[in-house]
């Protein structure tokens, strides 16, 4: 086996991709897995939260302390790893991600070992490459990262930052001014100085919103607190202003059908050049239709 897989690194460090691809698929039937030559994007786009309702009821600190001691099992995530960087460049994107489910799912199932923080930054790269959940792409990533501190992974470690950062690292900047604006929200508020509180909620919720820090319905709760307290602090531009928002996360969650309110947002006098609640109109619907 480790002969294999040196010769099938060999290919991709060639740009022998297909030759990369077809030594991994060999060694897995061999081993008794099943390789499909193609699949269905509609099977495979189930896989994606088929593995994150098993990744929920698995993860704990019981499985993280069930070492996987299997080495011909671990040589099968080696090798559906490998195989998976081939599928990028040769095959069908629904077939790279049903690969990185498929070894999550063996992974899940038998325990961690020193492959285990690749896996599931892969799997969070194709939760994000699908938009399915940010923020649980998010944490899976984190968890990698941190699983990953428990094995000497020196000769890992380059790879494993390159797919976080690819995968949730542009979330981070976001995630963190999220945090403090939420800090500062409190404090203003406190402090008796509303207006600018309400402006870093405002600013809360875009970053929020962009970045999946929150789920959606939980972010649309916080809106409907926020917008409460407007009706104690009256600001009307902080209120215009969050309900563009507002509309924005319930199209996102279900197109207004049964999170829409009757107050709707403010759009102001429209043949204002200088209209700034358009400006926020048109940055919505950018939000709305990506």
């Amino acid at each position: 086996l480790p002969s294999y897989f040196v010769l099938s690194q060999l290919f991709q460090a060639q740009g022998k991709v297909v030759d990369a691809y077809g030594t991994c698929s060999s060694i897995l039937t061999q081993l008794g897995e099943t390789i499909p030559d193609s699949g269905d994007p509609e099977v495979v786009g189930a896989m994606i939260p088929e593995t994150l309702r098993k990744y929920d009821e698995v993860y704990c600190d019981d499985w993280l302390g069930k070492k996987m001691e299997d080495y011909t099992l671990r040589y099968v995530i080696r090798f559906y790893l490998q195989m998976s960087q081939a599928a990028f460049f040769s095959k069908a994107p629904h077939i790279v991600a049903y690969f990185f489910c498929k070894v999550a799912q063996l992974s899940l199932e038998n325990g961690v070992c020193q492959h285990t923080p690749q896996v599931f930054l892969q799997l969070s790269h194709i939760i994000m490459r699908s938009g399915n959940n940010i923020a649980c792409a998010h944490r899976i990533a984190k968890n990698a990262m941190a699983l990953s501190e428990r094995f000497n992974l020196s000769d890992q470690m380059t790879q494993l930052s390159l797919i976080f950062i690819n995968a949730v690292g542009h979330l981070e900047w976001f995630h963190a001014g999220a945090q403090r604006l939420r800090v500062c929200f409190d404090s203003a508020l406190s402090s008796g100085n509303a207006e600018i509180g309400f402006f870093c909620a405002l600013q809360l919720v875009i970053f929020s919103i962009l970045s999946g820090e929150k789920e959606l319905t939980s972010l649309l709760k916080d809106i409907d607190y926020y917008l409460h307290l407007l009706e104690t602090y009256k600001s009307e531009v902080s209120k215009n202003f969050l309900l563009s928002s507002r509309e924005t996360v319930s199209m996102l969650i279900d197109k207004g059908e049964a999170t829409s309110i009757e107050a709707k947002e403010y759009l102001g006098d429209v043949t204002d050049p200088g209209n700034k609640f358009m400006e926020m109109f048109y940055y919505q619907q950018v939000l709305r239709n990506f």
